[in-house]
């Protein structure tokens, strides 16, 4: 058995990975707002598919959000889990997790053959990978929570593998088709267009990639939208929620401690932290076009882009939750910050545990929701300094010739 694991590391890991995470996703509910959600939409599709985002539900207090705030790409899923869920007597919220936990296999495979890619090592190769299979935030996120955010960056993660893998005339199109598939599951995945567009050879070559990627989860939704087009209104209905991380937290960090400690979902808001949580998607909007300026200007590697974009978004959208970690993590480690990635995720394992316990309606005390209010101010503190320092390398490694630079980072062995 010890010979097999020494032989087989990688295997090792991902089963044990996964084995962790179907455990988890079969004993617990998890999240059960999301879970719940999940089930009340494919109820709803099974009876009226292309009417799906007229299902509302009483989310935080009362208050009304769409049960299904995303792109449509998730729907056949969400089907066949259901469907199997009715045929097998099997729970719905642990099979409906399947799906979370094999992206996080793929990402992790991804990762393991991206690194080897740049020459890493096969410690350094293997590293990666398991920083995604045994890591706490993938686990939680995938195996105990429910959400679907590693099977939206997954696309993302093998657009920008195959942008430089093979540079050619078809890597507009394929990229874009990778990173819209991503965002037709939730939109954000299709930030990484920031990250691809500094390496353009043409303007034709830009217009191939946006095109591709709004087209995708365009033509998905728009079937949706000629049925109900009371639809795009609620596509957009949801931004978060405020005072769980970020600078809404920051501003009022009350809104932290009434969830945690009395399960309040709307507390009252001060006046700063209501304008601000309710102009997220502004502040974002300023943020991605600044920051997009200064990417077509500096023009880093598609992964160093990638890296800050994310940055960029945890440093500065107000609404930040624990799930959003796994959108930028794979990108950290494809970077080259492995030690950094696995530092963060032991730093926030314990506000994990604190932040799903409150949710799943245990009692927390105040000293642990005073735990969880610091580590989450700190990782923003951390957010902004890493956001800082690898915007100001990459305006520093700006060459004197035209073209991109090449990553930040150089991988042992490379």
């Amino acid at each position: 058995m010890l010979s097999y694991v020494r032989r087989h590391p990688l295997w090792v890991i991902v089963a044990g990975g996964v084995a962790v995470r179907v455990v988890l996703a079969f004993a617990f509910v998890g999240g059960p707002g999301d879970i719940r959600a999940l089930q009340t939409v494919g109820e709803f599709l099974q009876r009226d598919f292309l009417h799906a985002y007229q299902v509302n539900d009483h989310w935080f207090g009362g208050r009304i959000y769409p049960a299904w705030p995303y792109p449509p790409a998730y729907f056949p899923w969400i089907l066949a889990a259901l469907g199997i869920h009715n045929v097998s007597g099997l729970p719905f919220h642990g099979v409906v997790q399947l799906a979370p936990i094999a992206a996080d296999v793929a990402i992790a495979l991804a990762i393991y053959t991206y690194l080897g890619w740049r020459g890493a090592t096969e410690r350094l190769r293997v590293a990666g990978a398991a920083l995604v299979m045994l890591g706490p935030s993938f686990i939680a996120v995938s195996g105990y929570h429910g959400q679907i955010d590693s099977v939206a960056i997954l696309p993302g993660v093998v657009a920008v593998m195959a942008w430089e893998r093979r540079p050619d005339s078809t890597r507009a199109v394929r990229a874009g088709l990778l990173v819209g598939l991503g965002a037709a599951v939730k939109s954000v995945p299709g930030l990484l267009v920031l990250a691809l567009l500094p390496a353009m050879r043409s303007p034709r070559e830009a217009a191939r990639l946006i095109g591709t990627a709004v087209a995708v989860p365009a033509i998905m939704f728009l079937p949706f939208f000629i049925a109900d087009p009371g639809a795009l209104e609620w596509l957009g209905a949801y931004g978060g929620v405020a005072g769980r991380g970020g600078l809404s937290l920051l501003l009022q960090p009350s809104l932290a401690f009434d969830f945690l400690t009395q399960g309040l979902l709307l507390p009252e808001h001060t006046p700063l932290s209501e304008l601000v949580a309710d102009s997220a998607v502004w502040i974002e909007v300023v943020v991605l076009a600044l920051l997009g300026a200064f990417l077509m200007r500096h023009r880093p590697a598609p992964i160093d882009g990638a890296v800050l974009i994310w940055l960029a978004i945890y440093a500065f959208f107000p609404n930040f939750l624990l799930q959003y970690l796994i959108w930028g993590l794979p990108f950290f480690i494809m970077a080259g910050y492995l030690r950094q990635t696995a530092i963060l995720q032991a730093v926030l394992l314990p506000a994990t545990v604190i932040y799903y316990a409150a949710a799943s309606g245990a009692g927390i005390a105040e000293g642990l929701a005073t735990i969880y209010v610091l580590t989450m101010i700190g990782v923003w503190i951390f957010w902004v300094a890493a956001f800082a320092t690898v915007a100001a390398r990459i305006a520093r490694r700006r060459e004197a010739p035209p073209g991109v630079q090449p990553p930040l980072v150089k991988l042992a062995g490379a």
